[in-house]
């Protein structure tokens, strides 16, 4: 199986899992728009990528931008997103403006993208979302984090139903050094990393790329569809 011939949109393609995606799908023939809101990183990644590749400017919880996006590209065949601006996860913490919480930029940045996504992309496409372990393991201060992954994950299931023939996963990812942790000190980051590889079964913490197989698989496999596939090494109790 290959995308050759098939256009995918990854919105927080720049870095991290969704700039791993991008470079696997170049290398399975397809075509790679990417999208963010910040100009510099999405010029600095399309300058590594082929000539054929794309970027978009996207602000995910501003609704002018998501449309003038869509707007600009005339069909493709995959979406896969992996921004998700931040916000508190402390549930005493959290304002009552719900525009500043983790809820709205994970949740309804989702809704919004794909309100406009489902008019343009093909029939026979598909749209991947990332969630994480705390849907199922939640720690103190994630609250508003474990509801808008849960929250995710139904809306997914949802339009299985309410979209077809339009198919909708959603990735768990166990711990990725996905770029995210380069702010720690070094050796704390690696403390941090030896405790993770500790608690799972392959002996390892996960890597962008592994989210990028499993993203891509989800795109190549039309029988895939209405799943949470947890991607996370087998995590050990």
């Amino acid at each position: 199986m290959d995308l050759k011939d098939q256009t995918v949109l990854i919105i927080g393609g720049a870095t991290g899992m969704g700039f791993a995606t991008a470079q696997l799908v170049e290398k399975l023939g397809g075509k790679v728009i990417i999208a963010g809101h910040n100009e510099e990183k999405n010029a600095k990644a399309l300058a590594t990528l082929s000539e054929n590749a794309e970027s978009r400017f996207v602000n995910v919880v501003d609704a002018n931008t998501i449309e003038a996006l869509f707007k600009s590209i005339d069909s493709f065949h995959h979406l896969f997103i992996t921004a998700a601006p931040g916000g508190t996860g402390d549930f005493l913490e959290a304002p009552l403006e719900i525009k500043e919480t983790y809820i709205y930029g994970k949740f309804w940045s989702l809704f919004m993208i794909t309100k406009s996504a489902v008019k343009h992309i093909s029939n026979e496409g598909s749209i991947t979302f990332i969630t994480g372990g705390f849907t199922t393991n939640p720690t103190k201060g994630t609250v508003l984090v474990t509801a808008a992954f849960n929250a995710v994950e139904g809306f997914a299931k949802a339009l299985t139903v309410e979209m077809a023939p339009i198919r909708f996963n959603v990735i768990r990812p166990g711990f990725i050094d996905s770029g995210f942790w380069d702010f720690m000190e070094a050796s704390e980051r690696q403390k941090l990393f030896e405790e993770k590889r500790s608690k799972t079964a392959v002996n390892r913490i996960g890597a962008s790329e592994d989210i990028a197989k499993m993203a891509t698989a989800i795109m190549m496999n039309s029988f895939i569809n209405g799943q949470v596939i947890e991607v996370d090494g087998g995590q050990l109790p």
